[in-house]
């Protein structure tokens, strides 16, 4: 039977438009995150503060007033996954007098009832209630329940389940009950993980994310920040961070669920009105606690635990924050550059040739020790793929002497901290944490970033927030050195990454 040309042509054609709508849909289903609406140009400078400062302000305020006001300084506090993360996202919030601000990738129930229907998300408020195991939802409800102004901005994914039929995501359940939740649209991706408590006397920076899986299964790392004036940390989070958070959030697109599917019964819930005694109780959770692993003695055969202490900033430090995408690639290129002996870097994965370009260069010019700890396994193929071309370069650079590449230890689902200490100026010990990996997206080149939704090919910028400690004593870097060498007891010679 023959088909006439015109026929031909329209199924040729339609063939055609189902090819391209197909492609389409894998191209945005890559980046279904990505919705950012307005080119962003990078405005936020990074922020560095000096102890001596805070010092000289403490005796003018002495003489002033005829008194020694009741301070000693910033503390800084290291932790790490899976030992003490779940511990500080709880007791941060917990601790709350009036605000909470929050950057963090996902929002999710971590327990979920399993349907047939797939057409629907969620789960019943009564059973979120009954069943939820994330602690961090219970201390969010409680701290709106407290009268907290709590606000939650995190990424909108397209494909993500959506509540309905009287079911409920974790978002739907929180904005119901009165934290504000809102989806970022600044840049491509907001990657960082960040706390902000009481306008700024208290933060949480870290590589931790909402999931079971990084608070209780992978390598993360974080750093608490408090000062009992909070002189030096609100001066970093009025400057930076919170900059960086009050622009995304005036931007950002405001999470709503309609409740006419949802009983009056299940509302009440919400609400925490019902006389049912559904209400959680409040999880408080004493600072003194967080550091309770301290006396465990570490056994060589079993993954390494960290000691939770606050370090009190000696004289002469500075803590120096900065966001990304804007000027953080070059603040990131400055402090590699100026190492003088050595380097040692944990992350996830490093996937940026420039980066690659200046580790290798300090290397070779100017003799740098460079040690390198990157996790076993890495979850996207794309990044699998360009992390192994990458080490092997570095590793091929360094003829495994100026520059030594290990696989961390396999205990973790994955290794997702992201931290970097080296020697710097005038003998000073440096330590920068990271919420963002050592990728182009996360470390963007240029200042303007235009909207990438639905491109596949695009330069893509993530909002992340950095912090970096200069001291003279090396409190700071001791603990996060403590780490790295205690999972280096347990490392392998480096090899390509595998999925989990």
């Amino acid at each position: 039977m023959m088909t006439s040309p015109r026929v031909a042509a329209t199924t040729t054609r339609a063939v055609v438009e189902l090819v391209v709508a197909l492609f389409g849909s894998l191209l945005s289903r890559r980046f279904d995150f990505d919705h950012q609406k307005r080119p962003y140009a990078a405005h936020i400078l990074p922020v560095e503060i000096f102890e001596n400062l805070y010092e000289k302000s403490t005796r003018e305020e002495e003489n002033i007033l005829g008194t020694r006001p009741n301070v000693s300084g910033c503390t800084v506090t290291p932790f790490f996954s899976p030992e003490s993360s779940l511990t500080v996202a709880e007791s941060v919030i917990n601790d709350a007098k009036t605000s909470v601000d929050i950057f963090t990738p996902g929002v999710k129930f971590w327990s979920r009832e399993r349907r047939n229907d797939t057409s629907c998300g969620g789960v019943l408020p009564s059973r979120a209630m009954e069943k939820e195991s994330f602690p961090v939802f219970f201390a969010l409800l409680n701290a709106a329940r407290r009268n907290v102004t709590v606000r939650v901005l995190t990424n909108k994914y397209d494909e993500e389940e959506v509540g309905c039929d009287g079911r409920v995501t974790m978002k739907d359940f929180l904005s119901l009950a009165g934290v504000q939740v809102r989806y970022y649209q600044s840049t491509s991706f907001l990657h960082a993980k960040y706390i902000a408590r009481d306008g700024g006397k208290v933060l949480s920076i870290s590589s931790v994310n909402w999931s079971r899986e990084s608070m209780r299964e992978n390598r993360e790392a974080g750093v608490i920040l408090q000062g009992r004036d909070s002189l030096m940390t609100k001066t970093l989070f009025d400057r930076a961070s919170n900059r960086a958070f009050e622009y995304d959030w005036k931007r950002a697109q405001k999470h709503t669920r309609n409740i006419e599917d949802i009983t009056e019964e299940e509302m009440a819930i919400i609400k925490g009105t019902t006389s049912g005694g559904v209400k959680p109780a409040e999880k408080e959770v004493a600072t003194e606690n967080m550091g309770r692993r301290n006396d465990i003695q570490n056994d060589s055969s079993k993954p390494f635990v960290t000691k939770m202490e606050p370090v009190l900033l000696g004289e002469g430090s500075s803590i120096e924050m900065f966001v990304s995408p804007d000027f953080s690639r070059e603040t990131l290129l400055r402090f590699i550059r100026s190492a003088k002996k050595v380097v040692y870097i944990y992350t996830y994965q490093i996937t940026d040739d420039e980066i690659v370009d200046v580790l290798i260069d300090v290397s070779v010019n100017k003799n740098v020790k460079i040690f390198v700890m990157l996790s076993p396994r890495v979850y996207a193929d794309w990044d699998r793929k360009k992390a192994g071309q990458v080490q092997t370069r570095l590793r091929k650079a360094g003829e495994g002497k100026n520059i030594i590449v290990y696989s961390a230890p396999k205990h973790f689902r994955y290794s997702h901290l992201k931290f970097i200490v080296k020697d710097g100026r005038d003998g000073t010990f440096e330590t920068l944490l990271m919420t963002g990996n050592l990728s182009p997206s996360d470390f963007p080149r240029g200042n303007m970033f235009e909207p990438c939704h639905g491109k596949s090919s695009c330069n893509r910028a993530n909002r992340d927030v950095n912090v970096l400690f200069r001291e003279k004593d090396g409190a700071v870097a001791s603990k996060f050195l403590e780490v790295f060498e205690g999972d280096l007891k347990m490392s392998t010679d480096y090899s390509n990454p595998t999925k989990y």
